[in-house]
């Protein structure tokens, strides 16, 4: 869950009868390449030039082979590719992708999680493994987190942005492949060893972390290979993050509810792959593709929110409340991820025609098996005063009775656990028959059958105090000391919360509370669901190359069969619902050579995305009178795409390109809240539900260049640039919101990413800068209400010393600068959320040969 699904999760849960009438706010719902040889010439170097072999490595051998890839593609794709020994630039493989064009991340705890590409959400883009599907093991979305995968065990991530017949049609945004090695990717042996340290200035704790792959070929003629890799890693995270809930105050737009929150983060990243080949002769490849990922997150959040009560303008910057209530509130959330593939394969060579098969088996997992909330709240005690005029609110005046641990009586405990499974099977069948003569080309014809089963497995329980009802005070343990410099001294936390205290004193005095039977009987089955979807594919496709002109066009056509159960409440009776259509989706790709180092490309596509799985499913929960319900009535988005790129490559290294773009989206899917309601006999200050509206339409221009001057004298000829930039503009039409001119949901107007960097020898470093615009996240009854992701500018450095041997080491710092995450409601004054998590250090070595 990103930053902002948070703050809109938040907002679901507390919108009490009071504040509802003042937000109406809603969330939104939310194919390979070989890697880079150590023998790869740089033809620009007056060395080679010279007749001498130029052996390159690293940052540049990984720059070479990207954009040789994207040279040769017979598509409009971006390419990050392995240094030279299998790792990354970056930590993860979410956060080395940002650095392409059009490219942005969904952050998590400071972590790029979710891919974004030209805007679009990251729900509709197609992610695969080795050109593989890769299962989902979230709840409510179809997106993967790439945060999942070590970089360390990939060797190149591929971004195609306009696909062809033979690609998954369901791609608005794009397709993303995660390539990882082979043995047959170098002439000799592999092996690669890193150790790494990281540090949270937050947290203040240090995390460690190990990474390592062989690979080899052996038997006769060393036709088998093998790639064995694996890695570990733990790192430590804290955030502080101040929420405001605008409304209006005596004819002034002023916060009516804030919230605090202080954060501490562990995760655990283990990841391994298993990769076997066996070629024998030109003509025959076998191979089986196993990769494990999981990830382990637990996470301890500490809460104090606010009703602020009746407010009086004092002026037009400063408001007096009166009659407050305060919550304090701990949760405990441990929670795993895991992702499995095992993909066996065959690429089988009969003169002209190359039959090419594959069964993949796909597992994905969410376990929760805590996830604790404890709760205490006062009653209407306190006032306070808050000055509006500033870059975020501030309090003048803050009532002690807020902050007294013994004002605080138990609420209520609520008791989650929870289990995701999802299985995938998919078997895949691809038939090319190639030409040769004065026209050359193919034809290709393929089917793939995909079998997905998901089913989520929600139990919750909810029990109430009873008389004598202990308060947060009287708790044996219990209060811990304030967090030391919270959010910079700018606001008061209070007392902090011992979980483990409270819940063995809570635990070992059973009588204190009793078992809500009405409300855990509905949340026992409120949230489940079982999901099996059938998707039928076939395709036929060609390419011709009629002189310096190539031109690819096929059409695809998709078959979903999807059955949908879960309960309705309050009857508890299990729901099924069927959702069948099939979709004939053609395109057409051109690309010209204009001259020997310029490319024109264009495309014409056609891709669907279908709705998120608890969006499409009938279920239903209710917190504090606020409801959230899924509609089996949802359409799936149909996207047609238009793309006209021009590219011109210097040099094997250098790129200048500019592209235009455009998506036309028909029933984009938005939620709408609907105040004061009822919805399954249940009586409601608000209800959220996904929504088809309309149509959307997103326009882009993106442009890229890359450089390294070689042509200057030594020692600045190691110097060199690498700048993209995208800016679109975007709009969606949502019912009741005819009149307002509302941007596509999450696109950003600007999307830059710039890197300075310089190579000298065994010394590289970088410097780079990611700029995103501000975006829609959630839409609201009107302007006010609506909910805008703020811009924000990062700012990293690496740099890295070789030794002979093949040692290396390193270090790195990400957002250097400390840049928060911020939200605001309706205009950009009105801060809606801000969470800090200070800066991040990576450092290490690491060994290849």
């Amino acid at each position: 869950m990103t930053y902002l699904d948070r703050v809109c999760a938040h907002r679901r849960a507390g919108l009490l009868a009071a504040r509802a009438a003042l937000l109406a706010t809603a969330c939104l719902s939310s194919a390979a390449l070989a890697q880079a040889t150590s023998e790869t010439p740089q033809t620009g170097d007056p060395a080679e030039q010279n007749g001498e072999e130029i052996v390159v490595v690293g940052a540049r051998a990984s720059r070479e082979a990207a954009v040789e890839r994207k040279r040769e593609a017979p598509t409009i794709r971006d390419v990050v590719a392995s240094d030279g020994i299998g790792k990354l630039p970056d930590y993860n493989t979410a956060e080395a992708v940002q650095r392409l064009p059009g490219i942005s991340v969904e952050i998590d705890q400071g972590e790029p999680r979710y891919v974004v590409i030209r805007g679009v959400d990251p729900n509709l883009n197609q992610v695969t493994i080795d050109g593989n599907l890769v299962g989902a093991p979230e709840a409510e979305g179809r997106r993967v987190s790439l945060d999942t995968i070590p970089s360390d065990l990939v060797a190149a991530i591929e971004v195609v942005k306009a696909v062809t017949p033979d690609y998954d049609a369901n791609a608005v945004g794009g397709s993303i492949n995660i390539i990882t090695p082979t043995a047959f990717d170098k002439a000799g042996d592999i092996l690669n060893f890193r150790a790494q340290g990281s540090f949270n200035e937050k947290a203040d704790r240090l995390g460690y972390g190990a990474a390592g792959t062989y690979g080899t070929r052996f038997g006769p003629d060393e036709t088998f290979g093998i790639v064995v890799g694996g890695s570990y890693f733990r790192r430590y995270l804290d955030s502080d993050l101040a929420e405001f809930d605008w409304g209006t105050v005596g004819g002034i737009a002023a916060p009516v509810v804030y919230r605090l929150y202080d954060y501490h983060i562990m995760r655990e990243r283990i990841g391994g792959i298993v990769n076997l080949d066996w070629r024998p002769n030109d003509d025959t490849r076998l191979y089986l593709r196993n990769i494990y990922n999981e990830f382990t997150d637990h996470e301890e959040r500490d809460q104090l929110e606010q009703e602020l009560g009746t407010g009086t303008p004092i002026s037009n910057t400063e408001i007096s409340y009166t009659r407050g209530r305060a919550y304090r509130e701990f949760r405990q959330n441990n929670q795993t991820q895991k992702l499995f593939n095992i993909s066996p394969g065959a690429e089988l060579r009969f003169g002209p025609a190359q039959l090419d098969l594959n069964y993949t088996y796909a597992h994905a997992e969410e376990h929760t098996p805590i996830r604790d909330d404890i709760e205490f709240r006062t009653g209407t005690i306190f006032d306070t005063t808050l000055d509006i005029s500033g870059e975020r609110p501030a309090f003048t005046s803050v009532d002690p009775d807020a902050y007294n641990a013994a004002n605080f009586p138990l609420r209520r405990i609520r008791e989650r656990r929870e289990q995701i499974d999802e299985d995938l099977h998919a078997i895949r069948a691809d038939l090319r028959y190639d030409f040769e003569g004065a026209t050359p080309g193919f034809i290709k014809v393929g089917g793939k059958y995909t079998n997905r089963k998901k089913i989520r497995d929600n139990r919750q329980s909810q029990k109430d105090p009873v008389a004598p009802v202990p308060t947060f005070a009287s708790i044996p343990g219990a209060v811990l000391p304030e967090p030391e410099d919270y959010y910079d001294g700018d606001y008061q936390f209070g007392p902090a919360m011992n979980y483990g205290a409270i819940i063995d004193y809570l635990y070992g005095n059973p009588t204190l509370f009793r078992l809500n039977e009405a409300t855990t009987q509905r949340n026992e089955l409120s949230l489940d669901y079982d999901i099996h979807e059938k998707i039928t594919a076939g395709y036929a496709m060609g390419q011709v190359e009629l002189g310096d002109l190539t031109a690819i066009g096929g059409v695809r056509v998709e078959h979903t069969d999807g059955r949908y159960k879960a309960y309705a409440i309050p009857s508890f009776e299990q729901l099924t619902f069927d959702n069948t259509y099939t979709d004939v989706l053609p395109s057409i790709h051109l690309n010209y050579k204009a001259a020997p180092d310029v490319l024109l490309r264009a495309a014409w596509t056609n891709t669907i995305g279908r709705p998120n799985y608890d969006a499409v499913v009938p279920t239903f929960t209710e917190d504090s009178g606020a409801g959230t319900a899924g509609n089996p009535d949802l359409q799936p988005y149909k996207a047609i795409g238009f793309d006209i790129s021009a590219e011109y490559y210097p040099d094997s290294e250098s790129i200048l390109s500019l592209g235009i773009f455009y998506r036309g989206i028909e029933n984009p899917i938005y939620t709408s809240t609907i105040l004061d309601t009822e919805f399954a006999g249940v009586e409601l200050t608000s209800l959220s539900q996904p929504r088809n509206a309309g149509k959307g339409d997103i326009f882009g221009i993106e442009g890229n260049f890359q450089r390294r001057f070689s042509f200057l004298p030594a020692p600045f000829d190691g110097l060199g640039v690498s700048v993209n930039g995208t800016y679109t503009a975007s709009g969606v039409d949502v019912p009741g919101r005819e009149r307002d001119d509302l941007p596509f949901f999450r696109q950003s107007d600007w999307i830059v990413n710039a890197a300075l960097f310089y190579e000298n020898g065994p010394f590289e470093a970088r410097l780079a800068l990611n700029y995103r615009d501000d975006y829609l996240a959630s839409v609201g009854a009107n302007r006010d209400g609506d909910i805008y992701a703020a811009s924000r500018t990062v700012l990293d450095a690496r740099a890295s010393y070789r030794f002979g041997g093949g040692f290396e080491i390193f270090g790195s710092i990400s957002n250097f600068t400390e840049a928060p995450n911020a939200a605001y409601q309706g205009i950009a004054s009105r801060l809606s959320a801000r969470e800090d998590y200070g800066f991040n250090a990576d450092f290490g070595l690491s060994f290849s040969f």
